[in-house]
């Protein structure tokens, strides 16, 4: 254990609920690789600690947390939470959106993801896996559509080569 992994457990003997050491010891067990379920646990009782200004980001950390340590079902149900208390993270849209692409859930992802280039409309990677969900369900010409918008957004882009490979390939 390192000194300043020692100080911040000292502190949460003293006030074990507050939030800022809780989220800084998380974070700094999170950063080591075997350590992520511990890192997990921390994140869960950082988002039952913090104000709900800061719910959004607590949720989103713990949904972080939650991928890094394999556990993708509960990030996706942590991303459900954030999304409702922060409609207005790209990021929590972007990575529901992703999780749920993998996971098979292909209409629920491309809502998500949907929602995240509309709240960054100059993001690329969230538009790209929206091309991947779209053909994936049947639905051709709204995946050329997004395809072209993604064309044009990333032009020389390496991802949107590859991908209209695959998208070939997989028409083949």
């Amino acid at each position: 254990m390192s000194d300043r992994e020692a100080r911040l457990r000292a502190r949460l003997a003293e006030a074990p609920d507050d939030a800022e050491t809780l989220g800084e010891l998380a974070a700094l067990v999170g950063a080591e690789r075997r350590r992520k379920k511990e890192a997990v646990k921390l994140w869960k009782r950082y988002a039952a600690a913090v104000g709900p200004g800061r719910l959004g980001d607590a949720l989103l950390s713990l949904a972080r947390a939650q991928v890094e340590a394999r556990e993708e079902g509960q990030a996706i149900e942590s991303l459900e939470c954030c999304t409702e208390v922060d409609p207005d993270s790209f990021d929590a849209f972007d990575l529901l959106g992703e999780l749920l692409r993998r996971d098979g859930r292909l209409e629920q992802a491309a809502e998500a993801l949907h929602r995240a280039v509309a709240l960054d409309p100059r993001a690329l990677r969230p538009r790209l896996a929206l091309v991947t969900c779209l053909d994936g369900l049947g639905r051709s010409a709204e995946a050329q559509s997004a395809l072209a918008e993604a064309q044009t957004l990333g032009a020389g882009d390496p991802a949107i080569h590859a991908l209209i490979q695959e998208l070939i390939r997989r028409r083949g």
